[in-house]
């Protein structure tokens, strides 16, 4: 079994989509890191996730990464780029990148810990994109903006999915930041399990994905701090330590030419 859980693997017109996740499982990191911690910012020794990522990369051809900042700036992995810089190219202050084979054939992760790992297709071409969803993506609206892009690109019938991430039933905030939270995306009011105020970030995010037509979602339904198989940075911090990164992956290939 490979490092990626392809949850999304189809034919489009003009090549071929997929849409998969990591878990802790594999990779050589050690100690509250132990496994497959793709996150060089999260305090892991930088040659461990260096051989992580190399590792995840023969899965994952072409893989381009993010340095987010729970903004909604999207970006575009474009031939110039993959082409001037090694495989494995990040982009700071991103937290979507749109991927194109008509372009290039390449792939992006999108590294989480309790946020909501979101992958878009479109069924037209082999055009995705790889979001990454927070608290403060979320009142950003950058899962619209990224809709938007695609669209912009002449992607048509996008469809998502949602990876791991905490549930409303885990993620506890302030009854002020809840309040906020719904008049901004409408829905992420929630309450925990234990009756304290909460957020619903992939209850909202799929009423803001619907509101921009985007109506075949696939939510996965894992709780990364309920999950012991997923990092999880409200787990972690709870026990006095850290957490590493998973990803989602979005990869776009094109045909070759017979």
């Amino acid at each position: 079994m490979g490092l990626v859980e392809w949850v999304v693997d189809r034919e489009v017109p003009g090549g071929r989509l997929r849409a998969g996740f990591t878990a802790r499982a594999g990779g050589v990191s050690t100690g509250s890191y132990a496994g497959l911690n793709l996150g060089f910012h999260v305090g892991d020794d930088p040659e461990a996730v260096a051989e992580n990522r190399r590792l995840l990369e023969l899965e994952a051809p072409g893989l381009a990464w993010m340095d987010q900042v729970h903004g909604a700036n999207v970006e575009a992995v474009d031939s110039q780029v993959l082409t001037s810089g090694a495989p494995g190219r990040t982009f700071a202050d991103t937290d979507g990148l749109v991927i194109d084979a008509a372009l290039h054939p390449c792939s992006a992760a999108v590294m989480v810990a309790d946020c909501v790992p979101l992958l878009l297709l479109t069924g037209n071409r082999p055009l995705a994109a790889a979001v990454h969803v927070g608290r403060g993506g979320l009142l950003a609206g950058i899962a619209v903006k990224a809709v938007d892009e695609l669209r912009r690109r002449g992607g048509e019938d996008v469809s998502a999915v949602l990876g791991p991430s905490i549930c409303g039933r885990c993620y506890e905030v302030p009854p002020s930041m809840r309040d906020e939270a719904d008049a901004l995306a409408p829905g992420a009011a929630a309450t925990t399990s234990w009756g304290t105020p909460s957020v619903d970030i992939p209850r909202a995010l799929v009423r803001q994905l619907a509101s921009r037509g985007v109506e075949e979602v696939r939510l996965l339904g894992v709780c990364t701090f309920e999950d012991p198989a997923y990092f999880s940075h409200r787990r972690a911090c709870a026990a006095g330590g850290k957490a590493g990164r998973f990803a989602g992956i979005a990869e776009a290939t094109r045909d070759t030419p017979a």
